[in-house]
C-alpha cells in the first residue's frame, strides 16, 4: 500500500531537483551575456587599438564561457529529465493505486497515468527550461539600463507589453482549452469502452453508431482546440513581432544616441539590442508553447485531486484474522444524493460456514449487495462486519486475502493461469494454487491447457471460454483459504460438468468453514444452499432456511421446477436449521 507520507517525501525530492535546475538556469543566463560583452569589447577595444593579442585573449575567454554555458545547458536538461523520471517513478504506484480505488465507483480509467506521463514529458521539454529563464529577464533589463537609461526604459516598455499579451492570451484561451480537454477525455473514455466491447460492436453492426458517438465528442474537442489554437497563434505572432520590433527600435534609437552623443559607442548599442532580445525570448517561447503549458497544468491539477482523494483513506490498526461471520446493519446504498437508494436498510447475520443464496428479480440490488460485502463499494450508510469488525476498519490489502469474489463479468488478467489464481503474486505458491484449483474442481481442466498452469492469458496468448474463465476465477476466489467467498452468478456460463463442479466446490468450502454467498437464479446450486435471502426493490422480503423460503416464494412463468433435494448429514454448519424435503419453484 502506498503511504501518503512517502508520496510527500518523493515530491520534496522532485522539488529539490527543480531547485537545482533553477540554479543552473541562473548561471547559464549569466554566461549568455558572453556574446554581447564580447561584441562590445571587439568594437570598443580591439578595433580601436588594432591589438591582435587582445582579440585572441577575448576570443579564448568567450569560447570558454560559451563552452561552460553549453555544459550547463546539457546538465540542466539532464536534471529536468531525471526529475521527470523520478516524479513518474515515485508517483506511479500511488497514481495506479488511486486509479484502481477510483475505479470502484467510476468504472475505471487510466487517465491518471496519462496525466503523469504528460507532466513528465513537459518537464523534459525545452518549454520547461524557458520557464526557468523568465525570472532572469529582470537581470538582463538591468544590464540594458546600465548601458543607457533610455534604452532600458524602451526595453522595459516592450517587456511590459509582451507580459500583458501573455496574460490576455491566458485569459482568452483558458476556457476553450478546458473545453477541449473535457471533450477529449470523454471521447477517449467512449473509445475505451467501445474497444472493450469490440466483439459486440462487430457482431451487431454497431460500427457507425459507435464511431458517430465517439466522433461527436472528438469533434467538439477539435473545435475547441482549434479555437484556442487560433487565439494562441494570434498572440504568439504579436509577441514575436514585439520582440523583433524591440531589436529594431533599440538599434535605431541606439544609432540616434551615437549620433547625438559621441561618448556612446556603437558596440554598446549592438550589445543592448542582443541583451534586450534575450530578456524577452523566454516569454515569447512560453506564449508559443502555451497549449502544452496549459495541458501540463491541467494534468497536474487532476493528479493532485486524484492523489488527495486517495490520501483521505486513513491508516488503520492491523486487525487479527477474521472468522467467516457476516453482519449487516441498516445497509443503504444510493449512487448519488437525491436518487432512490438501490439498497434500503438491509440487516441480516450469516454464520461461518453457511452457504447463502441471494435471489430476486433484476434490479433488486443483488449485485450491489455482493460488491458491498467484499468492499468493492462503500455503503452510503450502515455497516458491514466481517468476524465482528467493521469493513471500514480494514485496509483493502489486509482484508483481501480473507475474501474471495467472482463478479458477474469475469475478466482474467494478462498473466499465467497460476498467477491469476494466485491473485497476481510474482512467484505463485504452487501448493496453494493447486489446492485452490482442486477446491474449485478445475485442476483437470487446467492440466488439459497447452502449458497447464503456465499457460499465458492475453490477447496474443491463449483464450479461455466463458465457462473456463469462470472456473479459473472460482479457483482464484478460493486461493489462500479465504474466510468469506461471494459469487455473483458464478454458473452463468457453465455447462453441466461446470455446474456439478460448482456444487462440489460449495459443499467442500462449507465443510472447510468458508462462508459462501451465491447470487444466482439457476436451480443447479439449490442443493448446496443452507439459507436463502429474497431481495426485491432493495429490501429483504424473506431470509431463512432454504426449503422454507423457497416454499414461500411465488412461482412465475419463468420459474423452473427444482428437484426434491436432501442434505447429507454433516453437510451444513451446526448453526443452520435442519432442512425440510420439499418441491419448490425457483426463479
Amino acid at each position: 500500500m502506498v503511504r501518503h507520507d512517502e508520496v510527500l517525501q518523493n515530491l520534496r525530492a522532485c522539488r529539490r531537483g527543480l531547485l537545482v535546475a533553477a540554479l543552473f538556469s541562473f548561471a547559464l543566463n549569466l554566461l549568455m551575456l558572453t556574446v554581447p560583452l564580447y561584441m562590445t569589447s571587439v568594437y570598443d577595444r580591439v578595433l580601436s587599438s588594432r591589438s591582435e593579442e587582445t582579440l585572441i585573449v577575448l576570443s579564448i575567454a568567450a569560447v570558454g564561457a560559451l563552452a561552460v554555458a553549453s555544459l550547463l545547458e546539457v546538465v540542466r536538461q539532464m536534471v529536468m529529465n531525471r526529475t521527470g523520471t523520478r516524479l513518474e517513478t515515485s508517483l506511479g504506484a500511488a497514481v495506479m493505486s488511486a486509479s484502481l480505488k477510483g475505479a470502484r465507483v467510476s468504472g475505471g480509467d487510466i487517465q491518471g497515468l496519462r496525466d503523469l506521463a504528460q507532466v513528465r514529458n513537459f518537464l523534459s521539454s525545452p518549454l520547461a527550461g524557458a520557464l526557468f529563464d523568465i525570472p532572469v529577464a529582470p537581470a538582463y533589463l538591468a544590464v540594458v539600463f546600465l548601458i543607457h537609461p533610455s534604452l532600458g526604459w524602451l526595453s522595459l516598455g516592450a517587456a511590459v507589453v509582451i507580459v500583458l499579451v501573455s496574460i490576455v492570451n491566458e485569459r482568452v484561451t483558458k476556457a476553450p482549452h478546458a473545453e477541449a480537454g473535457n471533450h477529449t477525455l470523454t471521447a477517449l473514455q467512449k473509445a475505451q469502452a467501445q474497444m472493450r466491447n469490440a466483439e459486440t460492436v462487430r457482431a451487431m453492426g454497431m460500427f457507425p453508431n459507435c464511431v458517430s458517438s465517439w466522433g461527436e465528442d472528438n469533434a467538439r474537442a477539435l473545435i475547441a482546440a482549434d479555437k484556442a489554437g487560433g487565439r494562441n497563434a494570434l498572440f504568439n505572432g504579436l509577441s514575436h513581432f514585439l520582440r523583433l520590433f524591440l531589436q529594431v527600435a533599440v538599434l535605431g534609437f541606439g544609432a540616434y544616441l551615437v549620433l547625438a552623443d559621441s561618448s556612446v559607442s556603437a558596440g554598446i548599442i549592438f550589445a543592448a539590442s542582443i541583451i534586450s532580445a534575450r530578456a524577452l525570448m523566454p516569454v515569447n517561447q512560453v506564449i508559443g508553447g502555451w497549449r502544452s503549458l496549459v495541458a501540463a497544468r491541467q494534468a497536474w491539477a487532476r493528479l493532485k485531486l486524484l492523489l488527495a482523494a486517495a490520501a483521505r483513506e486513513r491508516d488503520v490498526m492491523p486487525l487479527p484474522e477474521p472468522v467467516g461471520s457476516i453482519t449487516a446493519e441498516k445497509l443503504v446504498y444510493q449512487v448519488a444524493p437525491g436518487e432512490e437508494p438501490i439498497l434500503k436498510g438491509l440487516s441480516f447475520a450469516i454464520q461461518p460456514g453457511e452457504v447463502v443464496g441471494i435471489l430476486g428479480p433484476s434490479g433488486a440490488g443483488k449485485s450491489t449487495l455482493a460488491r458491498i460485502l467484499v468492499g468493492a463499494l462503500t455503503p452510503t450508510s450502515g455497516t458491514v462486519r466481517i468476524g465482528g469488525d467493521d469493513l471500514g476498519n480494514w485496509r483493502a490489502d489486509a482484508l483481501g486475502p480473507h475474501i474471495g469474489y467472482v463478479p458477474q463479468d469475469v475478466e482474467l488478467l494478462p498473466a499465467t493461469i497460476a498467477q491469476n489464481i494466485a491473485r497476481m503474486e510474482p512467484v505463485p505458491d504452487s501448493d496453494k494454487v493447486i489446492a485452490a484449483a482442486r477446491l474449485a474442481n478445475c485442476h483437470e481442466l487446467i492440466q488439459r491447457l497447452p502449458h497447464g498452469y503456465d499457460t499465458v492469458l492475453s490477447p496474443q496468448g491463449h483464450a479461455l471460454s466463458g465457462g473456463q474463465r469462470q472456473r479459473v476465477a472460482l479457483a482464484r476466489a478460493f486461493y489462500g483459504n479465504p474466510k468469506v467467498v461471494v459469487l455473483d452468478e458464478p454458473n452463468a456460463s457453465l455447462d453441466n460438468d461446470g455446474e456439478l463442479a460448482l456444487l462440489a466446490a460449495l459443499k467442500q468450502a462449507s465443510e472447510a468453514g468458508i462462508t459462501c454467498l451465491v447470487v444466482t437464479q439457476r436451480t443447479s446450486v439449490a442443493a448446496a444452499l443452507h439459507t436463502v435471502m429474497l431481495l426485491n426493490d432493495g429490501r429483504i422480503e424473506a431470509f431463512g432456511p432454504r426449503n422454507e423460503i423457497l416454499q414461500m416464494r411465488p412461482a412465475t412463468n419463468d420459474d423452473r421446477p427444482v428437484e426434491v433435494v436432501k442434505d447429507e448429514p454433516g453437510s451444513r454448519p451446526a448453526s443452520a436449521q435442519a432442512p425440510m424435503t420439499i418441491t419448490a419453484r425457483f426463479g
